[in-house]
C-alpha cells in the first residue's frame, strides 16, 4: 500500500495557552479600567460638593462685601455723624429738650 500524500495538513493545536493568557490580560486590563473609572467618578462627586460649598461661601462673601460697601457709604453721610454724636457722645441740638428715665 502506498501512502496518501496530503496537500494541506491541519496544524496542531499549540496556541491555546497564548490565547488564554491574552484573554486573562484583557480581563485584568478591563477590570483595572473599570475600577479606576469608579474611583474617578467618586472623586468627581467629592469635587462637585467642594465646588458647591465654595460657591456658597463666595456668594456669602460677596453679600458681606456689598453690605460693607453700603455701610462705608453711609458712614460718610451727615446723618451718620449726627447719630454717632447723639448716641455715643450725648450731643443735642441747641434748644432741644431731653427726657431721661428715672431708674
Amino acid at each position: 500500500m502506498a501512502k496518501k500524500t496530503v496537500a494541506f495538513r491541519k496544524p496542531k493545536k499549540k496556541g491555546h495557552l497564548g490565547v488564554i493568557l491574552a484573554l486573562i490580560a484583557l480581563v485584568v486590563f478591563v477590570g483595572l479600567f473599570g475600577y479606576n473609572s469608579l474611583a474617578l467618578k467618586q472623586q468627581e462627586k467629592q469635587l462637585d460638593a467642594e465646588i458647591a460649598e465654595m460657591t456658597g461661601k463666595l456668594d456669602a462673601e460677596k453679600a458681606r462685601s456689598e453690605e460693607l460697601e453700603n455701610f462705608e457709604t453711609y458712614t460718610h453721610t451727615k446723618k451718620y455723624a449726627e447719630e454717632v454724636a447723639r448716641e455715643n457722645l450725648g450731643y443735642v441740638y441747641e434748644g432741644e429738650i431731653v427726657f431721661k428715665k428715672d431708674n
